[in-house]
């Protein structure tokens, strides 16, 4: 299952904060630094090479955290 992840970037001159579902903290990561380039109309290498984890200018974390319980009794 799919977790909801919060990324907040801090660009320089803004803060720009996104909400993503993925299945690990990584994957959030490339899906959001892809969503950044689409909206400023960059590559996406360029996105990812800023926030590369170098610098302190992002962070993502667990918003919600899904699990699928299975429940043997209604089966």
């Amino acid at each position: 299952m799919k977790n909801l992840y919060r990324g907040v970037f801090n660009n320089r001159q803004s803060a720009v904060i996104l909400y993503r579902q993925a299945h690990s903290c990584k994957q959030a990561w490339l899906i959001m630094c892809r969503h950044i380039a689409d909206k400023d109309g960059v590559n996406p290498r360029t996105v990812m090479e800023l926030f590369d984890g170098t610098h302190d200018n992002f962070e993502i974390t667990v918003e919600t955290e899904f699990r699928e319980v299975v429940n043997v009794e209604n089966c």
